[in-house]
């Protein structure tokens, strides 16, 4: 790779436990700097991952670094500002999930990135699993005929978790906090994506089984964010879905994917594993693209993403790079689309009915 795409992030957790390593791993990018977000720690961040600049305040970093790629990856509620301040420094943006805190921050996005003649990326890396590229291959190929039924759920042993440490703005409503923006947003992409259709209509349930934590030193939580969801919904070409979640489970299936056609049936499990019978064939294993081998020195939270985070970062260099943009690729309306949804699941939560996205 001849050209070198020079990065900042912003976020001291997931930016530089997960995007950091990953980046640097990439021969195509240069991690120059990367800022804290009201955390601090400096040297700490310094010694962990490496990078000679580090910084206290986000905006400081965007004066004054010449970069060529801003990576976003700070608690939600900050996005919009951050990407808008990005754009009016002439960087390409890659924004962490959920978009924004609404629709009409993330219509805000897209026209700073228009206005400044950019390109934005939403990271739903797991686009780019082997798995789910096969799932979206083989509806794409229309073998399994008209889709008439997704169902599509995720679980995990979260519940001794949940009792035992604080979710911080994870757990808080005002500051877009819950599991219905943080793994919703991803489920509704990859659903999104694979049907190849718009949604018509939607109606949700936003669930916080564990309401509080409190610690035996400290100040109790109380959380108003959803840390469970379950969702139906119908396309506008007449595909019915549930998608759900629960993160307070004792035990744990991880991600369940089951879609029925016309002609044949796909099953998923854990990311891993798809399964295909047409007519009255019996169901099977079909073969997915290997994983990659991910690098001795990465940690294991940065390595339980690199399988997708490693593939869907070609692709982001290719589009900055080279202006060739890979099909699966999420662009900001990618961001958009999604949380027009998540709006509504909301929306639907709170007024007990069931909420349109289409006209008439």
């Amino acid at each position: 790779m001849e050209k070198k795409i020079r990065v900042g992030i912003i976020g001291g957790g997931f930016g530089a436990k997960v995007q950091a390593p990953m980046m640097q791993s990439h021969p195509g990018f240069e991690v120059v700097s990367l800022a804290s977000v009201g955390r601090g720690r400096i040297q700490e961040l310094e010694e962990e991952t490496g990078i000679a600049k580090i910084y206290d305040n986000w905006n400081e970093m965007l004066e004054k670094e010449e970069l060529d790629l801003v990576s976003v990856a700070s608690a939600p509620l900050l996005h919009h500002e951050m990407v808008l301040k990005a754009y009016e420094h002439g960087h390409h943006v890659l924004c962490e999930k959920p978009f924004a805190k609404n629709a009409q921050e993330a219509t805000e996005m897209i026209e700073a990135r228009n206005k400044a003649n950019k390109q934005g990326f939403i990271n739903f890396e797991f686009r780019f699993l082997p798995a789910r590229q096969k799932i979206k291959e083989v509806i794409s190929s229309g073998q399994l005929g008209e889709i008439l039924h997704v169902n599509y759920s995720m679980s995990f042993p979260g519940y001794e978790r949940l009792i035992s440490n604080s979710r911080g703005w994870l757990g808080q409503k005002d500051q877009a906090g819950g599991m219905l923006g943080a793994i919703g947003s991803h489920m509704f992409d990859s659903l999104l994506w694979w049907v190849g259709d718009q949604i018509q209509s939607v109606s949700g349930q936003l669930t916080t089984h564990v309401p509080e934590f409190d610690p035996e030193n400290g100040e109790k939580e109380i959380r108003t964010a959803d840390d469970s969801f379950q969702t139906f919904g119908l396309f506008s070409k007449g595909t019915t879905f549930s998608l759900g979640l629960i993160s307070a489970a004792r035990h744990s299936q991880s991600w369940k994917l089951e879609v029925y056609g016309s002609e044949g049936t796909l099953m998923m499990t854990e990311d891993k594993k798809v399964l295909v019978g047409i007519g009255n064939g019996p169901l099977e294993e079909v073969e997915l693209l290997s994983d990659l081998e991910i690098p001795q020195q990465m940690s294991d939270l940065a390595g339980r993403y690199y399988n997708a985070f490693y593939r869907s970062l070609d692709a982001v260099y290719e589009a900055i790079a080279n202006n060739k943009i890979h099909p699966y690729l999420p662009s900001f309306e990618a961001g958009l689309e999604v949380q027009k949804i998540l709006d509504a699941v909301t929306k639907s939560s709170e007024q007990s009915k069931t909420i349109r996205l289409l006209p008439n």
